[in-house]
């Protein structure tokens, strides 16, 4: 499999922070590449947003090592919604009091 395909595949599993579409069908444009590091363009297809990402490759030699803390994988949620950010700005504006305060809160 080549830079290209993996990233195509990886794709799949990430949304796009501006819209929310699936990154599937984004745009993918490595721009420079050398040893195990690469620069790529990510557009998104549905709104043209653009991403840089540094990619950086593990080493066979790093694959063997297994990680102090095992972090396993972040599950994706569905981004915020407008009304929820709207939501969190009305409460964080009435609220006075500490930060504890705040979240010891039951809604």
């Amino acid at each position: 499999m080549d830079l290209l395909e993996l990233l195509r595949f990886q794709a799949r599993r990430y949304r796009c922070s501006a819209c929310g579409e699936n990154m599937a069908n984004c745009g993918i444009n490595v721009l420079a590449q050398q040893g195990n590091r690469a620069l790529v363009r990510v557009t998104c297809a549905a709104c043209n947003d653009e991403n840089l990402l540094q990619i950086i490759f593990q080493t066979e030699a790093e694959e063997d090592r297994k990680p102090v803390i095992d972090e396993g994988l972040p599950e994706t949620a569905e981004p915020i919604s407008g009304d929820e950010l709207l939501e969190l700005h009305s409460v964080l504006a009435g609220h006075e009091g500490s930060l504890t305060d705040l979240f010891g809160r039951k809604g």
